[in-house]
């Protein structure tokens, strides 16, 4: 073999290249669009007070520029437990917008969970009404409306944590764009042996004066002794009511895996409330 035809042998033609790399090129875009995407909710810190800061979580995925934000209170303590771990942010402690999560995270839609301010391990329905949980509260909408300045903002909340979205609500006025009540605590209740949270509820404020758009979700078996469906009924607002079975006396009634949660239907009532700020059509009732 004379040296031209090992250059010849030794070196892949034009073309051959050109293949080669083609093939290259199109096997990096396969495995770019097929590797798993692991999306990292983001922790967000905010000063509200002298020596106290508030954490909120945006899920993640979401859009850039949503037409609606939605601001999730959970209920019972408020404290969810934000951390990061791993890199990855995650609240410790149930609530019952974690079931509702595929659901809620829509398109156009960003999603935020409040938990409660860094000197409250418990936000009792006396903290809830006062001028500076509002105050905090306040802190967390101007932020959300830094972030997205152009979208409607929805609060959602859950038991407990009605009685701070209506107290927002109220001294937000028209900035809010529509209200979602879930298992809410429409009455006063004193304190008693089996009454896991005593105080005025919902009782102070006039629902129908906020004068936005406000949606009631009540289970028809809830058996939280602060949220019975007889406190609900008379309230004449647009109403989603979730009817099922009766909860087995070993579930705690006001905790996860009771009516008072939604358990098994969490879904099909996120999907409701979903149509409903969306101005889609939307049922009454589930069964």
């Amino acid at each position: 073999m004379n040296t031209e035809q090992f250059r010849l042998n030794s070196y892949p033609s034009t073309t051959a290249l050109r293949l080669r790399q083609l093939r290259v090129s199109m096997i990096a875009v396969i495995s770019f669009l097929f590797a798993p995407f692991a999306f990292a909710d983001e922790v967000i810190t905010l000063k509200t007070r002298p020596g106290v800061s508030q954490s909120l979580l945006l899920w993640e995925p979401h859009a850039s520029n949503p037409e609606t934000v939605i601001l999730l209170i959970p209920g019972g303590s408020g404290n969810i437990g934000l951390s990061l771990k791993d890199g990855q942010a995650t609240a410790e402690r149930p609530h019952l917008f974690l079931g509702q999560r595929e659901v809620l995270l829509q398109e156009k839609m960003a999603v935020v969970v409040m938990n409660a301010p860094s000197d409250q391990e418990d936000l009792t329905q006396d903290i809830r009404i006062s001028s500076k949980h509002v105050a905090d509260m306040q802190v967390v909408v101007q932020e959300v409306q830094r972030r997205f300045p152009k979208a409607r903002l929805v609060i959602m909340a859950h038991s407990r944590g009605t009685i701070s979205a209506a107290y927002l609500s109220q001294s937000l006025g028209d900035q809010v764009s529509a209200l979602v009540l879930l298992s809410g605590l429409y009455q006063a209740y004193l304190p008693g042996p089996k009454m896991p949270s005593s105080g005025p509820g919902l009782s102070k404020i006039d629902l129908s004066s906020l004068k936005i758009p406000t949606l009631l979700v009540h289970h028809a078996k809830d058996a939280c002794p602060v949220s019975p469906i007889s406190d609900f009924l008379p309230i004449l607002l647009p109403k989603i009511v979730v009817d099922g079975i009766a909860n087995n006396d070993k579930v705690a009634p006001c905790g996860p895996g009771s009516n008072h949660w939604f358990t098994g239907k969490e879904n099909a009532v996120g999907q409701e409330i979903i149509n409903w700020i969306s101005g889609k059509p939307w049922k009454p009732s589930l069964p």
